[in-house]
């Protein structure tokens, strides 16, 4: 990629170029709201990259969470991921079927466990097949590999972490979510999630940094929109947004940028749209 492109990135170009690399895992991340009626196994089963695998995010969630898309705990994070065959000599690059969505909650995961050599295909999979390059319908399969695991703790927040930083002047809260379900003039899409925001919190939306051939913008227009946004790069940001999908955006934005410090909120607007945030946790 160019020097005016996000570093975690990689073009169609070059993951054609790579397409045969025995130390290349290309991983199909697809997952998508279910207002969408989409399913991304259903469409990795029959068509993407050729010799991608297929990740899937709500298995690789903790399922003793009341709350969708919480992350594993690293030891079962480690044990789940080792059918991918990811050694430490392994390039890995994510994609999805919205061009930049899941794909960035992948990427996200690697840096929280520590593994840095991933990248987010730009564009995904719809600039993929706009361009024609190569598809395949093979299920695509590794002998399961010991993945190394160095947690990073301080890439995630809690809720008791977010409810520190409300008034904090070294902390800035960012949310994804679109503008109408930050302001609360729309419904919430899952059920008994209230409508509003986290208070001091900033609204930055995902889809207002991707281009209409479903990359993401340059450097140079990113580092505009944060700043007009009121977003300091020099301070601690949290990243939040629904359920921790779109908020993993931000923080490869941020992080892309230049920030130091970026956390992701796990819980996100289903946890605090959820419980009653004056009040102490039991």
């Amino acid at each position: 990629m160019t020097k005016d492109r996000n570093k975690y990135l990689v073009s169609t170009d070059w993951l054609e170029r790579q397409l045969g690399n025995p130390e290349l895992r290309i991983i199909d991340a697809s997952w998508y709201l279910p207002d969408l009626s989409r399913s991304g196994s259903k469409e990795y089963r029959k068509n993407h990259i050729t010799g991608a695998s297929f990740f899937d995010l709500d298995e690789f969630s903790d399922q003793n969470s009341s709350l969708p898309h919480m992350a594993l705990d690293p030891k079962s994070f480690a044990k789940k991921i080792e059918v991918f065959g990811i050694s430490t000599n392994c390039t890995v690059v994510v994609y999805d079927g919205l061009g930049i969505f899941s794909a960035a909650r992948l990427l996200w995961l690697f840096h929280l466990y520590g593994f840095g050599n991933a990248f987010i295909l730009d564009g995904g999979f719809p600039k993929w097949l706009s361009e024609n390059r190569s598809t395949d319908s093979k299920i695509k399969t590794f002998e399961n590999f010991h993945f190394p695991i160095s947690y990073k703790d301080e890439l995630v927040v809690d809720l008791n972490q977010v409810r520190g930083s409300i008034e904090s002047s070294d902390v800035q809260i960012v949310d994804a979510r679109p503008t109408n379900r930050f302001l609360g003039s729309v419904a919430e899409p899952r059920a008994g999630v209230r409508r509003g925001n986290i208070p001091s919190s900033i609204n930055l939306f995902y889809g207002d940094l991707i281009d209409s051939d479903y990359t993401l913008k340059s450097n140079t227009v990113l580092r505009k929109i944060v700043q007009r946004a009121g977003i300091n790069l020099e301070k601690r940001l949290i990243t939040s947004c629904g359920s921790g999908v779109t908020a993993a955006i931000l923080y490869i934005v941020f992080k892309g940028l230049g920030a130091k410090r970026v956390s992701v909120y796990d819980g996100s607007w289903c946890e605090w749209g959820s419980v009653d945030y004056e009040k102490p946790l039991t």
